[in-house]
């Protein structure tokens, strides 16, 4: 299976322009044909367009660089070039478009439909036809085509979800966003089963539209500095409005049990300190993988200490997990209108 590709360097090329036509009408009875050069046709520009069918930047894995057709040339009797094709691409919500060169972000594209033209097609030479005058009557000269733009662009894709699960490797959150939605990713029971986000969709409620829900792969310490597989996913935690994070209890030390949940912080902290500043749910994951002498009630106090919302649940076996879709679903009454959902994530409820 092919890697998710959240990032992409590409050139783009727009067409150049075409040249101009040296012509003179030479037709019966007309002698002394008239200047009829026509102008170049213009280039073609290159566009990126806003698709909500489109997840990833999987399409420029290929494609990383993008060149559109040239103008073509002007012709006689006053017949203009054709204007040369644009190249219009697609790419997903919440595409950032950077200049390669200098780091500048270009535009955030956010809105299905909306389209940026990343460089301008070249503008078609004028024929001899334009350069008639009282001092010059037969101009044997026209303008070349200008050249079309040409830049190297950085494309960084930030998931659109509204909910968003971090947590350790193996805490068990493919099988928590499987129990919460109708994603059918894949589950494993080894560390960094999850080498790409997964994406589901909690079903609508009420007059609400559904919740997209990303889990995130999962984090180590020192993710933030490259570590392990979270760094590069950090940041699609940017774009979300409510985080989930996800304890797996049964590592978790009793003599220390806040130990998984303040090395999630730190890793917030470290990337992106306002990640700390968002709404977040504590999920206590595999309530069912403990042994009987467990101290859960002690661990459970320690964590309501914390401020946040708390929920022992078995994404497993379901224990937990209706109380926790409905404080999901409360927490965003009184924030914006959720993220639209791609046509390909409306999915059966569970």
């Amino acid at each position: 299976m092919k890697s998710f590709l959240d990032e992409a360097d590409i050139t783009v090329r727009a067409g150049n322009g075409g040249p101009g036509c040296v012509s003179f009408l030479r037709a019966r009875f007309q002698p002394r044909g008239r200047p009829d050069g026509g102008d170049g046709g213009s280039g073609g520009d290159v566009i990126l367009e806003v698709s909500p069918s489109i997840r990833t930047l999987s399409h420029f894995r290929r494609r990383r660089v993008l060149q559109a057709d040239n103008g073509g040339r002007g012709m006689s009797t006053d017949r203009h070039g054709k204007n040369g094709a644009a190249v219009i691409v697609a790419v997903p919500q919440g595409t950032r478009v950077f200049d390669a060169d200098s780091g500048r972000l270009i535009k955030d594209l956010m809105t299905p439909g909306e389209r940026l033209i990343l460089a301008k097609g070249g503008r078609g030479g004028k024929g001899n036809a334009h350069f008639v005058s009282s001092r010059v009557r037969s101009p044997r000269f026209s303008q070349p085509g200008e050249p079309g733009g040409e830049r190297r662009i950085h494309l960084d894709l930030q998931i659109l979800a509204d909910v968003g699960l971090m947590g350790a490797p193996n805490a068990g959150k493919t099988t928590l966003l499987k129990a919460l939605t109708a994603s059918k990713a894949r589950v494993g029971a080894f560390p960094f089963t999850t080498l790409t986000p997964q994406l589901g969709v909690l079903p609508p409620q009420d007059d609400h539209e559904p919740l997209v829900l990303a889990e995130i792969p999962g984090l180590i310490t020192g993710a933030h500095l490259g570590k392990g597989l979270g760094h590069r996913f950090l940041r699609h935690l940017q774009r979300t409005r409510l985080l989930i994070q996800v304890i797996d209890l049964s590592f978790v030390d009793p003599t220390a049990p806040l130990a998984p949940l303040e090395m999630l912080e730190e890793e917030m902290r470290n990337f992106d300190p306002l990640l700390l500043d968002k709404p977040r749910l504590v999920a206590l994951n595999k309530i069912d993988a403990l042994p009987p002498d467990y101290p859960l009630e002690q661990v459970i106090r320690e964590y309501e200490k914390t401020g946040w919302r708390m929920f022992a649940v078995s994404a497993q076996t379901g224990e937990g997990i209706a109380p926790l879709r409905e404080v999901i679903w409360e927490s965003f009454v009184s924030l914006v209108s959720p993220v639209s959902v791609p046509e390909e994530l409306d999915l059966q409820s569970p």
